[in-house]
């Protein structure tokens, strides 16, 4: 059995180092209020937010990304949306590799979205994670991201730049193989439908 996963694992379990980063904790809520957030739900279960999860966003060149990492929930879950500039729209956001149906049309741009256990050492094995695909034949949809509002605000402390941007997404994702040699695309365990919403600061570089 040949599993064709994604290169881009490794780039997404590093985006958690980007700027516009911060666990939303008692000590640094301004008057109480939570400064940036990030609400999730699998599978129809939302996550807890208490101790808050990691916040990270980013745009770069032509790429918006936010990441959300809880070790309390075993969850680590990133977008990386490709767009030329920074606005408000809707984002169709999917692997170009393995299933997904990409030509020149339809070009890689270098986007992901990515649903699997929280980092560790060693990493937990490559069949739980999930990616949202294009793939009609196996009943894959990219995920839907949408973004509502951008505003200049910057975040104290931030060296960049920065937005506060607002937001949805949602999708369903899945792991895939390929028969050794073949064309054969499967999906292996069961899919993970992600939903959610965001209000983050977000570096501009």
């Amino acid at each position: 059995m040949k599993k064709l996963f994604n290169k881009s694992l490794p780039l997404l379990l590093t985006f958690s180092l980007l700027s516009c980063k911060e666990p939303t904790t008692k000590e640094n809520r301004p008057d109480g209020d939570i400064p940036q957030k990030i609400e999730l739900i699998i599978d129809g279960n939302k996550k807890t937010a208490d101790p808050t999860p990691l916040i990270s966003s980013a745009f770069t060149s032509s790429h918006f990304m936010l990441g959300y990492l809880s070790d309390k929930d075993d969850i680590q879950f990133s977008i990386s949306a490709y767009m030329p500039d920074l606005q408000i729209g809707s984002y169709q956001v999917y692997d170009c590799k393995s299933p997904s149906e990409c030509n020149e049309k339809v070009p890689d741009n270098n986007q992901i979205a990515l649903f699997g256990p929280y980092p560790k050492d060693p990493m937990p094995p490559l069949n739980l994670s999930r990616i949202a695909y294009n793939a009609p034949q196996l009943a894959l949809t990219p995920l839907t991201l949408v973004i509502t509002s951008i505003t200049d605000e910057q975040q104290k402390g931030n060296p960049f730049k920065t937005k506060k941007i607002e937001g949805h997404f949602s999708g369903s994702l899945a792991y895939v193989e390929q028969q050794q040699g073949g064309y054969d695309w499967h999906i292996v365990g069961k899919t993970t439908q992600i939903d959610g919403s965001f209000n983050v600061f977000c570096s501009v570089r």
